[in-house]
């Protein structure tokens, strides 16, 4: 069965070291306020598949997953939302609302975990 991407928003709220375990290359980007909406702009190297270490800043961050996911928090504060992938608009940083219109996309989405 095809595969749905999932679209990830981290709130830090304080300085905060987080660990994410991805199963795909994911791309994180910092989402941060323009006159015109939300503006994205890449936020390290892309995170390759397996465990990886991040140290993030205050502020809003994204990335969207193919795979199953999993977050720990080493230090800090972070919130999280879910949501379906939207390719026609960028969310607003939190909360994230899957549009309800229609019917949903055929396909297995991915499940996020937090510990």
């Amino acid at each position: 069965m095809k595969r749905r991407p999932l679209q990830v928003s981290l709130q830090a709220r304080e300085p905060s070291v987080v660990e994410l375990t991805l199963g795909d290359r994911v791309q994180l980007d910092r989402v941060t306020p323009s006159q015109h909406g939300y503006v994205a702009d890449r936020h390290g190297r892309l995170l390759e598949p397996g465990v990886t270490r991040l140290a993030l800043p205050p502020g809003h961050f994204f990335f969207k997953t193919l795979s199953d996911a999993h977050l720990r928090v080493v230090t800090g504060g972070v919130v999280t939302r879910t949501a379906l992938d939207d390719k026609d608009k960028w969310p607003d940083p939190l909360p994230i609302v899957p549009d309800v219109r229609g019917d949903e996309i055929a396909g297995e989405l991915p499940i996020f975990t937090i510990e």
